[in-house]
């Protein structure tokens, strides 16, 4: 897909400079990218606030050493 986008100069130095790209096309698909991961995490970052967790690891451990051993492992 083409799109056409109006920079300045100053954008385009200023996103070939951070990217570390030379050429434009390059700077702006990594820039996308990388806005693309961002957001994503962001994302993520907001679900993860309204999930519940269960500090129960230490009894899925041990039901797990049980399971392996067959028997009641000593705490």
């Amino acid at each position: 897909m083409t799109a056409t986008l109006n920079l300045s100069e100053k954008e385009l130095l200023e996103l070939t400079t951070l990217t570390k790209q030379s050429d434009a096309s390059a700077a702006l698909r990594l820039a996308l990218q990388e806005y693309i991961r961002y957001a994503k995490r962001m994302r993520l970052k907001e679900l993860s606030e309204q999930v519940e967790m269960q500090d129960n690891w230490q009894e899925i451990e041990r039901l797990e050493m049980e399971s392996q051993h067959g028997r009641p492992c000593a705490d």
